[in-house]
């Protein structure tokens, strides 16, 4: 082949990939329009005819709050996305949503039933998630308890945005529990944070304290992070183990431990506990050792 067909083949195939990236492009373009359209109609549904927008990279933040307030919000939804992909072992051609996520905040109670009602024809019973919608949705009544402020409702709706990414890895057949879930997108949006940030020295003090120091001075088992049961430090026991198993020693290996959860022939009903193996620890006592050595040592 002359220099000259080389060049000529080279030039073509130039063409076409810049070709190809920009039809991409433009149907990006064109489902962010209709995702932008869309959140607009249905927060008239709901009497809010001119509601707050804010758009980013990945999301489209809407709701009545003051724009300021979106945009932080956005600002944490965006710091968190690439913990959780990383440590949910995506790569750069996996997606958990197509487009862009539209999260629509609504901390005011009238407009998320009336946004539950009207828009969804569902229940109003706390945070919705369809990542499978042609516009694909989150609607959060950003609900926490006592006063929270609104720093801890951004990280609260940044941890959910983050667990249902966990949840829908891969076909999102993959049997992830609700405490893995909810523990892993708080872990997510902590590190996101930094390890030297109020929220995350703050799980880490009641996290050895759970572990280490209990009340009534037994120390928990592993399995308490997924009981049915109720208690004080459930929920930091669940970020714990969570935390452990995607950011811990065996960080590299998560992405094992997940495939281990989802269903076979040979295995219809994997459990936390059957998919140990996956990461090294013959059983569960193995790997609650190893857990609490890290709880300690973070090693």
């Amino acid at each position: 082949m002359t220099l000259r067909a080389r060049f000529a083949l080279f030039a073509a195939a130039l063409a076409a990939a810049l070709a190809s990236r920009s039809d991409s492009a433009a149907q990006d373009k064109g489902k962010d329009a209709a995702a932008r359209a869309a959140a607009v109609e249905n927060m008239k549904k709901i009497n809010v005819d001119k509601p707050t927008i804010v758009e980013t990279d990945n999301f489209l933040v809407v709701g009545s709050i003051p724009e300021e307030k979106a945009k932080a919000l956005a600002a944490v939804l965006e710091k968190t996305l690439p913990v959780a992909r990383k440590a949910a072992k995506y790569d750069d051609k996996d997606a958990a949503w197509k487009g862009k996520l539209t999260v629509y905040y609504l901390p005011n109670t009238d407009e998320f039933k009336s946004f539950m009602r009207r828009v969804l024809q569902a229940a109003p019973e706390g945070v919705h998630v369809d990542l499978r919608a042609a516009q694909p949705l989150v609607v959060d009544p950003a609900e926490l308890p006592g006063k929270p402020a609104d720093a801890d409702l951004f990280a609260a709706t940044a941890a959910r945005v983050a667990g249902e990414l966990l949840q829908a890895k891969g076909t999102g057949t993959a049997a992830i529990p609700a405490w893995l879930r909810d523990g892993f997108g708080r872990a997510a949006q902590m590190r996101a944070e930094g390890p030297n940030s109020r929220r995350y020295q703050a799980y880490k003090a009641a996290a050895r304290t759970a572990v280490l120091n209990p009340k009534g001075g037994r120390p928990p088992a592993i399995s308490e992070a997924w009981s049915d049961a109720k208690s004080a430090t459930g929920e930091t026991l669940g970020t714990s183990v969570a935390d452990f198993l995607a950011f811990g020693p065996k960080a590299a290996d998560f992405g094992k431990f997940l495939d281990a959860l989802r269903p076979s022939d040979g295995n219809p009903n994997p459990t936390v506990p059957g998919a140990f193996p996956a990461l090294g620890w013959k059983d569960e006592a193995a790997a609650e050792a190893a857990w609490k050595k890290w709880v300690q040592t973070g090693k």
